[in-house]
């Protein structure tokens, strides 16, 4: 796919499938010989082609933008047509219209926790170079007719859930096609006959250096320190030795109502942990919450640990099954007036046991409550919306679990 085409290219309308094969290097995805060879005499190309590497170089200096039609795509990025020459377009050089749901914000969406595939999902790619193989052959090419249903339940394969996210995925980027944008040169090697393009300007080669080195040498759980260079409503920009990296708005605080323009600034250093590292888009978050202890977690030793602290032996789970005394309680609450909400939070599970089901009030924020729902080794996090005072609360809580019971 970072490549040149011999003649006018041809529209590919196929899918390509997100299979293990779908994941080695962009330009595996296309037959070889429909590439041309890298070791062919340049001087063969025709006047056309060298008229378009002449263009492409000069864009390539300048920095300008240049008008592209999206032809075809694969869950790496587009295949775009350049006058006489084909280019490829990474996922990563999109911009955030472009890009489909982010792994773990789609597990939320479809009722997962990400915490469970957390170990699996702290790296991602790496900077080893997969093996060539470089033909498209009917083994990647998808039966779009084959859906994999999501399970609401923990215990669902990651490889499993990766291939219909990626499924999914392709959907999404399939709307795209034949849409004409305008973007920046990056790559244009006449010579390995390699064009690659970017709806973003070129990085410099010594940023490009240094983010490599600074990943190179950083592990997940690691403490850096930062610079905040923007605040906005989906996170944090900051600097880590001049390496840009994100704060996702889930990373930023324990307390999902915090607006962070309201608590940070442009120019504050602060401590932040290594949440992830993809290596294959290059990119580094970071998570401030993780700093912190969990509060529901402090509430929770307080309410049921007693004077022993859990010492991690609460431990954040799935629900395997649906639990009747909470669905009542939610209903329950639904029906009071002065309550205009009622969500399901977290769910944990316990070393101590309740012999009955009980309900505690965690906290409050203005006004939002977080109740903690209790019974055998199960807890679930309840938050409620109301207009309703402390007092009010206490009471319908006690009323409304009697009523469970």
């Amino acid at each position: 796919m970072e490549a040149a085409l011999q003649g006018k290219p041809k529209r590919l309308d196929q899918y390509v499938e997100a299979t293990s094969a779908s994941r080695v290097e962009d330009l595996n995805l296309v037959n070889a010989e429909n590439l041309g060879n890298a070791n062919e005499d340049v001087t063969s190309i025709s006047p056309l082609e060298d008229a378009d590497w002449k263009r492409a170089d000069d864009l390539l200096r300048t920095g300008d933008r240049v008008e592209v039609e999206l032809i075809s795509f694969s869950v790496r990025g587009f295949i775009v047509s350049f006058g006489s020459l084909v280019g490829f377009l990474p996922y990563r050089n999109l911009a955030a219209r472009w890009k489909f749901l982010a792994f773990e914000s789609w597990l939320k969406q479809k009722g997962l926790d990400p915490s469970l595939y957390k170990k699996n999902l702290g790296i991602i790619g790496s900077y080893n170079v997969p093996e060539k193989n470089s033909s498209l052959d009917s083994s990647i090419v998808p039966n779009m007719d084959r859906k994999i249903e999501v399970e609401n339940k923990p215990d669902m394969k990651l490889e499993d859930l990766l291939m219909l996210y990626d499924q999914e995925k392709l959907k999404f980027l399939s709307s795209f096609v034949g849409q004409k944008i305008k973007v920046n040169v990056v790559i244009a090697d006449r010579k390995l006959r390699k064009l690659v393009v970017s709806l973003r300007p070129k990085e410099k080669e010594e940023l490009v250096e240094k983010k490599r080195h600074l990943m190179a040498t950083l592990q997940i759980g690691d403490v850096v320190k930062c610079c905040i260079k923007k605040v906005t409503y989906f996170g944090i920009f900051v600097e880590v030795e001049g390496v840009p990296a994100l704060i996702h708005a889930s990373e930023v605080s324990w307390d999902a109502t915090l607006n962070p323009a309201s608590c940070f600034k442009v120019g504050q250093i602060v401590e932040a942990k290594v949440h992830q590292l993809d290596f294959t888009l290059q990119r580094i978050f970071l998570s401030l919450k993780e700093i912190t202890p969990d509060p529901l977690i402090e509430t929770l030793e307080s309410v049921f640990g007693g004077r022993a602290p859990l010492d991690g032996r609460l431990q954040a789970a799935e629900a395997d099954s649906e639990w009747a005394d909470v669905e009542t309680l939610v209903k329950e609450l639904q029906q009071i007036e002065g309550i205009q909400s009622v969500s399901r939070g977290r769910f944990f599970l316990s070393p101590g046991l309740a012999p009955a089901f009980q309900v505690y009030m965690a906290s409050m924020f203005e006004n939002q409550y977080k109740l903690l729902a209790r019974s055998g080794n199960k807890v679930q996090e309840v938050i409620v919306q109301a207009s309703l005072s402390k007092e009010e609360m206490k009471s319908t809580i006690l009323s409304c679990t009697n009523r469970v019971e």
